[in-house]
């Protein structure tokens, strides 16, 4: 084979010095390629998971339908002596349900029981048993059932910082004459009567109000665990008969 000449020489040199920039790009963009892909799969998930609904404490809110709410399921939550508490929210409106204690030396301990989860709040100085109280969460408007088979005696204003928001409503269980339940945080609901003295009410069926609406209120100690304001109705078991 003859010797290439200079200008052979220069013109391989240039193809050699082509063919390597073809390569050092191809290199650059197969390592490009997947970042970019990488980063648009971020950017994606960020969008998504930045709209999502997200209330305090970044939790994110439940999707509850619209409306007061049906009647509960026939569910037991808590047990306090000879007195069970049954479901007295629509389960599906439910936000939270959490036992606290209570500054009334006449509250009776809770025992919670069923399989509905909860939470337990700090005692926060209170002097009363530990769950002495249990808050059931759900959106203002809710509908609040009654929790046990009982009768109603007492209906009176429930005043909160001065002033009243609602009512207080205390029935008398059927198996239990030295206790009362108290219920708290409700208001009169426009399609159902207000409960009267001397009314028998059943568990899960007879309406006494809806839950209050008072974000704007009080900061309301249920939020710890909801992804709203925590608005909620309060129930209580009290001894009767104590100086």
């Amino acid at each position: 084979m003859p010797p290439l000449t200079r200008q052979q020489l220069a013109n391989r040199r240039a193809r050699r010095r082509t063919e390597l920039r073809r390569r050092r790009r191809r290199a650059a963009v197969s390592a490009v390629v997947p970042a970019i892909v990488v980063a648009l799969l971020l950017a994606t998930l960020w969008v998504v998971l930045g709209n999502s609904d997200e209330g305090a404490g970044g939790l994110t809110a439940p999707e509850i339908p619209i409306g007061p709410g049906d009647r509960p399921k026939d569910l037991p939550i808590a047990r306090a002596g000879l007195v069970e508490l049954r479901l007295p929210i629509d389960q599906t409106r439910i936000t939270a349900i959490a036992f606290h204690a209570s500054d009334n030396p006449t509250s009776v301990e809770l025992q919670p029981v069923g399989d509905l989860e909860y939470h337990t709040s700090p005692r926060n100085g209170r002097p009363g048993p530990e769950r002495a109280a249990v808050d059931v969460g759900a959106p203002a408007g809710t509908l609040v059932y009654s929790p046990v088979d009982a009768v109603v005696v007492g209906v009176s204003p429930w005043v909160l910082r001065g002033r009243v928001q609602g009512y207080q409503v205390s029935v008398e269980p059927q198996n239990a004459g030295d206790v009362l339940v108290v219920l708290t945080h409700i208001g009169a609901h426009d399609g159902s009567a207000m409960p009267t003295v001397g009314q028998a009410v059943r568990a899960g069926q007879t309406p006494l109000g809806e839950v209050l609406d008072l974000s704007g209120v009080v900061d309301q100690e249920l939020s710890r665990y909801t992804a709203d304001a925590g608005n909620h109705v309060a129930i209580e078991v009290v001894r009767t008969g104590l100086d």
